[in-house]
């Protein structure tokens, strides 16, 4: 059940965050510590290593909180969470855009 939060949490953050990974961490923030799942001050870290990594910080900071709950299933569970709500819209797009070029 845990692993199926944590998706939900990550969706849910991805869906209603516009603006990138950057905007979203706030929201992130937001529902991570009032789930009691991370501290103000990890939360803090995990940005700061997710800064450091190539590559998008969002996924990156979602997977480090999943990780800490979970393992890697938790870690596979949120980066998934953040990444599928996006991959979803654009494989909509792309079908749209053919089907009515």
């Amino acid at each position: 059940m845990l692993l199926w939060d944590i998706f939900v949490l990550f969706t849910r953050v991805a869906v209603f965050s516009w603006g990138g990974g950057p905007a979203s961490l706030a929201l992130m923030q937001r529902e991570a510590t009032a789930a009691g799942w991370i501290g103000p001050s990890e939360f803090a870290d995990a940005v700061a290593l997710g800064n450091a990594l190539p590559g998008p910080i969002a996924p990156q900071v979602s997977a480090y909180i999943g990780y800490r709950l979970a393992g890697v299933p938790g870690a596979i569970a949120a980066a998934s969470g953040t990444v599928l709500p996006t991959t979803i819209l654009m494989l909509i797009m792309v079908v749209a855009f053919f089907r009515f070029k």
